[in-house]
This record gives structure tokens, C-alpha cells and sequence, in this order.
């Protein structure tokens, strides 16, 4: 015994009806959890389809009864053109997030508005409808696969355009199955009344794609505010461990410098200015800001690229010389005290005091810190 053929059309309509209102549901869950503008558009798409088969099926199983065929017609084609086009909208929002216009309600429903009414009016008979109806898709869905294909935005998102063209080619086979039927002499070919099954796997194709689109995009923008937060920390690291006033490395940078340097053994320098409170006094603090920022200078143009020059705190500086002799320390040592003793248009002369030490590979960083801060002490007394 055969099915009745017009059992299984409603069948196929109620299978698609199914799968499209668990993707609008699906979708709507969505849009609560990721704040992206393609899937609030594709939410929409996926309501507008579900509109068009609830129609669709509403005619087929009740008659024009509960719902006139013309309206029912009208809202099928309303409800998938408003899906194509929003379809195809929300591609271009996933392929250029902030730059591509948002969807606009007002000329989309004019669109759609004036489309289905007039293809509605026009078509004297249900099958031309349906010709119109496969034409448009057809071409719209072909457009919106270029555009992806064309610039993807990742690997990922070719499947979207992919999609896209089976949707195309599906309605260029119904618009072509359908084309003998324009004539008022021949009927709908009976293939056409179980569409439904091949679109509810295009159309769970389709939405299979859409998420791998919202899921390859939200891991990007995981990645990108993972970058920004390291950036992030990298400035307040820097902004942390770096004496604002001369650009210097501060006390608490040292930790690594000194690291190094306790592997290769180094030179250690302890500079302070004499009577730097002095200069604050009678000359005031910017002068002796500038004063600073002199020294600083100096002691970075003097000593190496590879050598670590840093503001120990204060007028107090420490220079950390990975590998340097002792006796080419001091020449440079007496060369920044000479600059630094000259006065200039910005500051005065000052007089500077240093402790010069040597810290042997593996040795005792803190002990060679005090050792060095001593000779610094005793220079600074023997020159008054």
C-alpha cells in the first residue's frame, strides 16, 4: 500500500517546520550569550524562515479555513526572502564586524514587503509564485556565497559560503523543475511537493556552518583580549619597574639584572649626588629634577647597551656591568664626575660620590650591593 503523496508533503513540511523553529530556538539561546551582530541578524533570518513554513503548513493541514491561501502565500514569500536576504546580511557582518551597516528593519521590510505582495498579485497561479520565489533565492544565495568565497574571513567561514551555494544551486534545480510549469497546460511536477526534506538538510547545513562562523570569530576575539590583557601587563610592568622622572629601571627591576650578572660576575657602581637636598633648596626641584635626568643621561651614554643603569632610589644610582674590568670602570666613573661638575644653563655643578665593587661569578649579589654602597659612603666623606 502507497503513501498518500499529500501526507508526505505535510510530513515534509512539518520535518523542516521542526528543524528551523529548533534552530530558531537554538539561535535565540545564542544571542543571550555572544554579543555579535551576525548572530543577532542570522536569530532574525531563522524567525523569518520559521514564519514562511508555519504558512506554508498552516494552508496545508487546516486550508484556507484558518489561513486564505493568498495571505499564506504572501507570508511564504515574505518569510523567506526576509531569510535569504538576512542571511546574507549577517554574512557580511561576520566578514567585516564594524564595518559592514547594520541590518536596518525599515528599508528590509519595505523590501520584503514590496516583493511578496507583488509576486503575490501578479502570479496567477501558485506554481509561477514559486518559480519567482526559487529565481530570487537562487540569486541571492549565489550572491552571498561570492561574497564569501571571495574574501573569507578565515578558512573556517568558507563553509558559510559553501552553504550559501548549495542553497543556490538547490533553488536554481526547483526554479528549473518548475519552468515547465509556467504554462497554464502543465501542472506542478510531483518532486516539487517534497522539497522540504532536501531544504531542512541544506537549511541544518547551513546553520551548522553559521556556528563554526560564531565559534572560529568569539575564539579570535578570545585571542585578541588575551593578547590586549599581556599587553596590558606589559605596560604596567614597565610602568611599575620604570623610574618615571629619568626612564630608568627602578629598585625593583634590579632582580634580574642582577641574576644575570651573578652568573657572568660583574661590575658594580654606586653613584649619589653630594648635597643633592641642597640644590632642591636653593634652586628649587625642578633644577634638581633636571639635574637627574642629566645624570641619568650620562651614565646611560657613558656605560654600555648590555650594561644595567637604573635609578636606585633618590639621588642614588647603581650601575650592574655584566663582564666589565674593574680598571676601565673607573676612567668612566671620573669622566661623568667631570660633565656633572660643569655647570649648564639647566643646573649647576654638583659633585658626585661612588662605590666601585666586583661581584665574581657565582658570588654573593647582596654582599657586593653593601660592599659597594660602603666604598660609596667613604667617597662621598673623603670628599666633603
Amino acid at each position: 500500500m502507497s503513501a498518500n503523496p499529500a501526507v508526505v508533503a505535510e510530513l515534509s513540511i512539518a520535518v523542516q517546520f521542526t528543524v528551523v523553529t529548533t534552530l530558531l530556538v537554538y539561535f535565540l539561546l545564542l544571542r543571550g550569550m555572544v554579543r555579535l551582530e551576525e548572530v543577532r541578524v542570522w536569530s532574525a533570518a531563522w524567525f523569518a524562515d520559521a514564519v514562511a513554513l508555519a504558512a506554508v503548513l498552516s494552508s496545508s493541514v487546516f486550508g484556507a479555513a484558518v489561513l486564505p491561501l493568498r495571505l499564506s502565500l504572501v507570508l511564504y514569500l515574505a518569510g523567506k526572502t526576509a531569510f535569504a536576504v538576512l542571511m546574507v546580511m549577517g554574512a557580511r557582518n561576520h566578514l567585516r564586524p564594524g564595518v559592514a551597516p547594520p541590518a536596518r528593519p525599515i528599508p528590509l521590510a519595505l523590501l520584503v514587503t514590496v516583493w511578496s505582495l507583488g509576486v503575490a498579485a501578479i502570479a496567477p497561479r501558485l506554481a509561477i509564485a514559486q518559480f519567482a520565489q526559487s529565481a530570487m533565492l537562487c540569486v541571492v544565495f549565489a550572491a552571498g556565497g561570492w561574497i564569501v568565497l571571495r574574501t573569507p574571513r578565515s578558512p573556517v567561514s568558507r563553509w558559510l559560503g559553501i552553504s550559501f551555494l548549495l542553497l543556490s544551486v538547490a533553488s536554481l534545480t526547483y526554479a528549473v523543475a518548475l519552468a515547465p510549469a509556467l504554462s497554464a497546460r502543465t501542472a506542478t511536477p510531483s518532486p516539487m511537493r517534497f522539497t522540504s526534506f532536501a531544504d531542512a538538510w541544506l537549511e541544518l547545513i547551513l546553520a551548522l556552518s553559521c556556528l563554526a562562523a560564531v565559534a572560529d570569530r568569539s575564539e579570535e576575539q578570545l585571542r585578541y583580549a588575551n593578547r590586549e590583557l599581556l599587553e596590558s601587563q606589559e605596560r604596567l610592568s614597565l610602568m611599575v619597574d620604570t623610574d618615571p622622572l629619568t626612564g630608568l629601571a627602578n629598585r625593583r627591576a634590579m632582580r634580574p639584572f642582577m641574576d644575570r650578572a651573578t652568573a657572568s660576575g660583574a661590575a658594580l657602581i654606586f653613584i649619589d649626588i653630594n648635597d643633592f637636598k641642597a640644590v632642591n633648596d636653593r634652586f628649587g626641584h625642578s633644577v634638581g629634577d633636571a639635574v637627574l635626568q642629566r645624570l641619568a643621561r650620562l651614565l646611560t651614554e657613558t656605560f654600555r647597551p648590555q650594561d644595567a643603569v637604573m635609578r636606585y632610589g633618590g639621588d642614588e644610582f647603581l650601575v650592574i656591568a655584566p663582564s666589565f674590568e674593574l680598571a676601565r670602570v673607573q676612567p668612566r666613573v671620573e669622566r661623568i664626575r667631570e660633565l656633572m661638575a660643569e655647570p649648564t644653563d639647566e643646573a649647576p655643578g654638583i659633585r658626585l660620590a661612588a662605590g666601585v665593587t666586583e661581584l665574581q661569578p657565582g658570588g654573593d649579589p647582596a654582599a657586593a650591593l653593601v660592599r659597594a654602597d660602603h666604598l660609596m659612603y667613604h667617597d662621598k666623606q673623603r670628599r666633603g
